[in-house]
């Protein structure tokens, strides 16, 4: 788009800033400069741009934790489950202590450890252990659920309901636990 103004002895031609860029009307040295600033762009938008379908798989690969081995048919905890579920609690019992010898911070070891000692008519004790794996996984509401259930042994139904509540709050469906056929 071109102007012309009336001002003068011969109408003067204003290029606007679109003509200034046309390429038949710069000299070469600009036109080259634009080709190398056109590289540059291609080459910074490759460098930010989003990667590769594959390049993207790779690294999720690499952030993955690694994958969850099956319980070690062998392994204590495991024989401290099948001892539970044979009703066999002073075997369960001695497995969870197993667990605990090699992992004293092992929520599920304290968690067993309570439930055979609350069946073995121990509710002080597997409040205690209770304790224990709740400390040690307070997000979990199987933990604050046995936890509850001890304290309802013992007599203690302020702090047994209070359990309750933090047991449902992080798991709403552990009604089918709870100790006195209470649903929520």
């Amino acid at each position: 788009m071109e102007y012309h103004v009336p001002d003068g002895p011969a109408p003067a031609i204003i290029r606007t800033e679109l003509s200034a860029r046309s390429p038949d009307l710069r000299p070469g040295w600009a036109r080259h400069l634009d080709a190398i600033v056109l590289r540059l762009s291609r080459i910074a938008r490759l460098a930010v741009s989003r990667p590769a379908d594959s390049r993207l798989e790779d690294l999720a690969r690499r952030d993955r934790p690694a994958p969850v081995l099956p319980p070690d048919p062998t392994g204590p905890l495991q024989r401290g489950r099948n001892a539970f579920e044979r009703g066999q609690w002073a075997e369960a019992l001695h497995c969870f202590g197993e667990v605990l010898a090699n992992d004293p911070d092992h929520p599920w070891g304290w968690h067993g450890r309570g439930d055979a000692l609350q069946l073995l008519g121990d509710p002080a004790g597997a409040l205690h252990a209770y304790d224990r794996a709740v400390d040690r996984d307070p997000d979990c509401g199987l933990h604050h659920g046995g936890r509850a259930n001890a304290l309802a042994a013992l007599g203690r139904l302020a702090e047994a309901e209070a359990a309750w509540q933090a047991a449902l709050a992080r798991d709403p469906t552990l009604t089918w636990m709870r100790g006195d056929g209470r649903r929520g």
